[in-house]
């Protein structure tokens, strides 16, 4: 009913919702693909502008585009359903992405390595290094204990102090080599005591809310 389409874009764009005014381009809405699936799920209103107004698709060339974007533009492939909805005349199609069971979901670029993204508000991000390294941790589940105690501290310490910090920051204050703070940190994030935060283009820590 078009009533379903009009409450769904009076909500605006947010962190499960996304307008599409047309597909030129199957990679460029794989990596939506990628951003719902690797990050609580989400939909694809593919017809509607930013704005909210209702444009209308070719109808069988852009589900072709959809398809192409989930099943060959996505490592894994991300699964998917559509409905077709007609609204002021024009047709809508509404794409649900559900939440993936295997993270992370990468989008192929062109000219480019395949990279993972999440969903920010109302924005596709770039996966950081550590979510990368927490996913394959869930991939294979196993008791963790950090030993590095006094180091820690040191980053926790820093943390009451300062809200928020790079990744970069605070792999210093463990002092390790890079790849080495790098683990320890993904591992705090994987136990639940820091968690990560997109901020425009940089990429924080934070303590657990």
């Amino acid at each position: 009913m078009a009533h379903h389409i009009q409450n769904l874009i009076s909500q605006g764009e947010h962190q499960h919702l996304d307008f599409k005014y047309a597909i030129s381009d199957a990679r460029h809405i794989a990596e939506s693909f990628s951003a719902f699936a690797n990050a609580g799920g989400g939909k694809l209103l593919i017809g509607v502008r930013d704005n909210g107004t209702i444009s209308g698709v070719r109808t069988d060339e852009e589900m072709y585009m959809v398809d192409a974007a989930a099943a060959h533009y996505c490592t894994p492939p991300v699964g998917y359903s559509v409905r077709r909805w007609q609204c002021q005349g024009k047709t809508v199609l509404e794409v649900d992405i559900p939440e993936g069971a295997d993270k992370p979901y990468l989008a192929k670029r062109k000219d480019k390595p395949p990279a993972a993204y999440v969903r920010i508000a109302d924005r596709d991000v770039k996966a950081s290094v550590i979510q990368l390294m927490v996913w394959e941790k869930q991939k294979n589940p196993s008791g963790l204990v950090i030993t590095d105690t006094e180091h820690v501290k040191r980053l926790m310490s820093q943390l009451e102090k300062q809200p928020c910090i790079t990744i970069s920051a605070a792999c210093k204050l463990l002092i390790f080599s890079y790849k080495k703070a790098l683990r320890l940190v993904a591992d705090l994030v994987y136990l639940n005591i820091l968690e990560i935060e997109y901020q425009n283009d940089k990429v924080l820590l934070r303590t657990k809310k």
